[in-house]
């Protein structure tokens, strides 16, 4: 009897670990530990309450050092560290475009923008490919209250909080989108902020709090404005690693695996071999991505990379 006691003990507490060492186990995890140190005064001396530029600069300069090719180890850096000043549970990116603009734009369910390409910090983008296709998908169906209100604003940098009034929070609460993406995952503030890179793109970063009653304050928002205010930059070279900036349409994970490559200075036959592709599939790869950003050759996509028209 106690063997049996002992191994069903056992398995339990197995699977809770597998289920808590999981990537959604983490968030909630760390949601739990924020949580204890705002009640136990500690969050008084989190870094988002003394916050001074010097550290905002010391990122920015992390940011810029990293090579070109770096893009996810860039943005997993920036999830990190302002998730950590300001207190919030995961964090992640869309990129948007105008796809049409002309009159009755504004009568477009997004006022004539859609969501293209999205990066996550927990899960990581990798393990969640789909889901993130699925979601893209129905948010150009049916985005929401919170979605349009920010989208609707496209032109200037912007932030805003869950409930700092830039929605009727009460209505939003009653509808199937809060359900499906807010309620559902737990999540119960959001800060947004939103940088135009140019008239028909924008990079919209979101910062999420899980399972907790405390909400994000105006210096929260400010901090994280702050920091991502001065990077165009960084908004940039996002946006051109998903194949945004100059088209509406985001390169397949295959061809964004070789532009990587390409920016690393690799010959093409290096590159086939250490993707494993033909010659001959990676010279039509190299080609679309060249059609893609309207360049000619290599010394064009890197002169674009670095800021040149």
């Amino acid at each position: 009897m106690t063997r049996k006691k002992s191994g069903r003990r056992g398995r339990i507490i197995h699977s809770h670990w597998r289920v808590l060492a999981c990537p959604a186990g983490f968030v909630f995890l760390r949601s739990i530990f924020l949580t204890w140190m705002e009640v136990s005064g500690y969050a008084a001396r989190m870094p988002s309450d003394s916050l001074d530029d010097s550290r905002v600069y010391e990122l920015w300069d992390e940011l810029a050092d990293l090579p070109l090719v770096e893009t996810r180890r860039s943005i997993e850096l920036l999830f990190e560290r302002v998730a950590g000043w300001i207190g919030a549970d995961n964090a992640f990116w869309v990129g948007t475009v105008r796809v049409r603009d002309d009159p009755d734009a504004a009568k477009d369910i997004l006022y004539g923008w859609r969501l293209r390409a999205a990066e996550r910090w927990l899960p990581p983008t990798a393990q969640c490919q789909d889901q993130i296709r699925q979601v893209l998908a129905h948010m150009e169906r049916d985005p929401g209250i919170s979605t349009q209100a920010v989208i609707r604003e496209a032109g200037r940098f912007r932030s805003c909080r869950l409930r700092d009034g830039f929605i009727d929070f009460k209505a939003f609460r009653r509808t199937e989108q809060y359900k499906m993406y807010f309620e559902k995952a737990g999540i119960t503030d959001r800060i947004w902020c939103v940088f135009p890179v140019n008239p028909d793109a924008e990079s919209l970063f979101c910062f999420d709090r899980h399972h907790r009653r405390s909400r994000f304050t105006a210096r929260h928002e400010a901090v994280a404005a702050h920091t991502l205010r001065g990077i165009k930059w960084f908004h940039r070279q996002l946006l051109l690693n998903h194949g945004l900036l100059v088209g509406t349409t985001p390169l397949s994970p295959a061809h964004r695996r070789l532009l990587a490559q390409l920016l690393s200075g690799k010959p093409e036959k290096e590159i086939a071999g250490t993707l494993g592709l033909s010659h001959a599939t990676t010279h039509k790869y190299v080609t679309d991505i060249y059609r893609s950003f309207n360049v000619t050759n290599r010394t064009a996509l890197v002169t674009l990379w670095m800021g040149g028209a």
